[in-house]
């Protein structure tokens, strides 16, 4: 090993230009990649696409739409159930629906229009009340009057024709009497006396005539006069309020949720294809708001908002990026202040220039890789712009503590690259092994995250060794040809490798204490874990600034539970009596079990059948009823090819994530249970169930991801160094810290989320990389002779200085998490930034006083 860096570090000197040229080039080329990278806050994030529910969720997306759009239409607190403004919505819908990727939309006028439509199909049977029929007759022209008053006497009997003609003579007045008197034959025709009435004895005879008639006269009448309305947005105001506010002058229950307050506000909803990118949103959004102007609902007057998933998902992508550019700014200040602080060397801000190199490397091969930016992978980019310029530092002051001999740019540069190159190598693959444990959560997001960090520390440990020397030998070799030597001043004798010598002394002086007090906090921290809670409402975890957020939230509140746990029906035919019924009776089973508090309402084909009494009807009358049903109910109950159909459960908006989670289970259980017709099976799918399934996965296999990365550090460290001793040094530091991660979030009341539950991850390499350094040098100077306080002090002194800059560097990055403006990002920020602190407190302390304790007092 020490062979090969000392070929590197003769090879790099040699060819320094050289390597700075290849290096920057294939920067240039890598970095082409960089707008490849594209953003992901959908559910795959969540659940592998792999998994059963995320191949159901995509089945059901395909035939039944995506996400969905919430538009809120208002009036400065007017109704808007007006014939103005429901025009408008039909142009506004008419529109949309056009639009490439757009699924299917819903207003108060499709359902209107729908159920009037059915009502012809039923023969006009749900007919309603007297008023309603007036209004209705009202709207009629009197030409359709005339034609409505034909059709009904020829469906007459003569019984009733007589009845209604004795009636009729009784309103004529005596001039229309006497016009009828010129004319004898006149008077027994129907026609010709109908022909003298006003619209007043007109209403009077109809409103006669339908008493007259049977049920089944008058279903035939209701459907004739149906037939002759025009659509609800071209109606009166008085029948459109008749058909709106027919509950007593309110709005009806099944209608409530698209007409809130009572119609003061109109609900539009715009379901999007389910292959429909997340990337996308934003373009459909603006798409949306275009369409709304256009149609006047957002001109006057009148407001329009977009609310919902899409549009919250869309702002969320946009401050991801202000975020990026807001966290590499922030970033790379710090790492400014911190090395022209505490970092006294010269050029002291090449690491923090060789790390953006890595920067363009890692997110570049994310492009090329398909590896997408999340909320998890964003916050790399600070992680890896600490861990970075702590690599840089440690190269930078080991070669300036060489350089210091005897100002031999050779020497210094191989001396360095043979002794720091291993040990740095050695926490690097540490490190990067302990990032990639998270590939045992069930997350892509967490697998992602594991995978960006472990690349980006080997791409910057390498650009770093690489630019590093190569660079130095460049500018050092110049000064040297112009007769120029720079004073370089030893790397110990700054205030701060005093100090930490001073320290270092100390704590052998009090190694046992500090030991034993060190692992009895640790200990009591990990007593704490399983007391934290985990958040896992995702609307908590964004900026809960955000408009289109604040205004979903407004409108759940005013509309009620916009939350539904949908579940997929497959069968070879969906329309099959046995399968509607089962439909039916297993959803009204879950409904009648679970509806305490938790379930509202349920929607299937099944049930909606079973209310129009498909119970009686034959295959073929079912199979005609539902393709005559209205394309706005059908696409949300049933797919085109009848081999999938949908139950969706309305759910109590006031249950949190894992008492939903829970419910999706036991409904999912119950659907297996049960008997089905042959072929038939329900499970659950859609953005919802992924959604919490999602959030399950994120928190799975943590216990699991800690011990897995601890066997790992040992069996590699065991493996590098062939010392039981040497392998468990840095491991107890690490450990301890482990234990005061939990016990500090349950101080500050922090609760684990998805990103923060990543950080055992992070303890792990970061931590064990300021132990290996420090522990590598112990071993370098022992192997000169040196006694065991004396190789602590000066690793201490030299390694411990580089060290405490590299974790300043660490925090300084992770501390840009804090300005950002994602809650779950700040958590982790500020966690992360105490983690990294006690880190490097544990291994400028319990370190030293291990080795102190545990020596080999032979060698002394």
């Amino acid at each position: 090993m020490t062979d090969l860096f000392n070929r590197i570090g003769h090879f790099i000197h040699d060819h320094a230009g050289l390597m700075m040229i290849v290096t920057v080039v294939l920067t240039i080329l890598v970095g082409l990649g960089l707008p490849r990278v594209t953003m992901n806050t959908d559910n795959s994030i969540f659940v592998s696409k792999s998994a059963k529910l995320s191949r159901d969720s995509t089945k059901y997306e395909r035939h039944f739409g995506g996400s969905t759009y919430l538009i809120d239409v208002s009036n400065q607190g007017k109704r808007v159930t007006t014939p103005a403004t429901l025009k408008k919505v039909a142009r506004f819908t008419s529109a949309i629906d056009k639009e490439h990727g757009v699924h299917a939309t819903t207003s108060v006028v499709d359902v209107l229009n729908a159920s009037l439509k059915v009502q012809q199909a039923n023969q006009g049977q749900q007919q309603a009340n007297p008023q309603l029929q007036k209004a209705m007759m009202a709207q009629l022209s009197a030409k359709q009057h005339a034609k409505l008053q034909r059709q009904l006497g020829q469906a007459l009997s003569a019984t009733q024709q007589q009845q209604i003609a004795a009636y009729t003579k009784t309103l004529l007045t005596p001039d229309q009497q006497q016009t009828l008197a010129t004319n004898p034959s006149a008077i027994a025709d129907p026609t010709s006396i109908t022909a003298v009435l006003t619209t007043v004895q007109q209403q009077q005879v109809q409103a006669y005539t339908l008493q007259q008639l049977s049920p089944l006269q008058r279903s035939q009448f209701a459907k004739q006069m149906l037939t002759m309305l025009p659509p609800v947005q071209s109606m009166s105001q008085a029948l459109i309020n008749q058909l709106v506010y027919r509950d007593q002058g309110k709005v009806p229950q099944q209608m409530r949720q698209l007409l809130p307050k009572n119609g003061k506000h109109l609900l539009i909803t715009v379901t999007l294809n389910g292959d429909v990118n997340q990337n996308s949103f934003a373009r459909y959004t603006r798409k949306i708001n275009q369409q709304l102007t256009k149609a006047g609902l957002k001109q006057g007057s009148m407001n329009s908002e977009i609310d919902g998933m899409p549009a919250i998902s869309a702002s969320i992508m946009s401050l991801m990026s202000q975020s990026m550019a807001i966290m590499l700014v922030v970033g790379v200040l710090l790492m400014i202040g911190i090395l022209l602080l505490v970092f006294q060397v010269r050029r002291r801000l090449l690491p923090l220039l060789f790390v953006l190199f890595g920067l363009i490397w890692t997110f570049g091969l994310m492009g090329w890789f398909g590896i997408e930016l999340t909320m998890a992978t964003m916050a790399t980019l600070p992680i890896i712009i600490g861990l970075g310029t702590d690599f840089g530092v440690q190269f930078l002051n080991r070669y300036e503590e060489e350089f210091a001999h005897d100002h031999d740019g050779m020497q210094a540069t191989t001396a360095t690259i043979t002794h720091t190159g291993p040990a740095v190598g050695t926490a690097v693959i540490v490190m990067a092994l302990s990032f990639l444990t998270m590939l045992i959560s069930r997350a892509p997001m967490m697998r992602n995250f594991g995978i960006t960090l472990a690349m980006g520390v080997v791409i910057c440990y390498v650009v770093e060794l690489v630019l590093m020397f190569a660079t130095l030998t460049v500018l050092d070799r110049r000064q040297l040809a112009r007769g120029r030597v720079a004073k370089v001043a030893a790397t110990n004798d700054s205030w701060l490798s005093r100090g930490l010598v001073r320290y270092g002394a100390w704590v052998t002086e009090h190694s046992l204490i500090i030991i034993t007090l060190g692992v009895i906090l640790g200990g009591i921290g990990f007593f704490f874990e399983s007391r934290i809670n985990v958040e896992t409402d995702m609307m908590k975890m964004v900026p809960q600034d955000i408009p289109a957020l604040k205004r979903t939230n407004r409108l759940s509140d005013m509309v009620g539970s916009t939350t539904n746990l949908t579940y997929l029906v497959s069968s070879p035919d969906t329309r099959d009596k046995a399968v509607l019924a089962k439909a039916n009776t297993f959803g009204q089973q879950e409904l009648h079990k679970y509806g305490h508090g938790k379930l509202q309402a349920v929607t299937s084909l099944g049930t909606t059948m079973h209310q129009n009494g498909s119970g009686q009807l034959k295959q073929t009358q079912v199979n005609a009823t539902i393709k005559d049903m209205p394309q706005v109910m059908k696409s949300t109950l049933i797919s085109n090819n009848h081999k999938f159909a949908t139950i969706s459960f309305k759910v109590n908006p006031h249950l949190d994530s894992d008492e939903m989670l829970h419910l999706m289970n036991r409904i999912s259980n119950d659907a297996k249970q049960i008997n089905k017709p042959s072929g038939m099976t329900i499970v659950a799918a859609g953005s919802q169930a992924m959604m919490l399934q999602g959030i399950d996965n994120m928190t799975a296999n943590h216990e699991l991801i800690i011990v897995v990365g601890l066997v790992i550090i040992a069996l590699v460290l065991l493996l590098v160094y062939r010392n039981l001793r040497y392998a468990l040094y840095p491991l107890v530091p690490i450990i301890i810290v482990l234990g005061l991660s939990p016990m500090t979030l349950a101080i500050l009341g922090i609760s684990y989320n998805p990103v923060t539950i990543a950080l055992s991850s992070l303890v792990l390499g970061i931590g064990t990389e300021f132990t290996i350094l420090i522990l590598e040098r112990y071993i370098e100077e022992l192997r000169t002779g040196q006694s065991t306080i004396q190789a602590i002090e000066t690793a201490m002194g030299s390694v411990g200085r580089a060290i405490t800059v590299s974790g300043l560097t660490v925090i300084g990055g992770f501390s840009t998490l804090l300005f950002v403006h994602f809650p779950v990002l700040n958590s982790f920020g500020l966690i992360t930034v105490l983690d990294t602190t006690y880190s490097l407190i544990s291994a400028l302390t319990i370190l030293p006083a291990m080795m102190y304790a545990f020596r080999n007092r032979s060698l002394d």
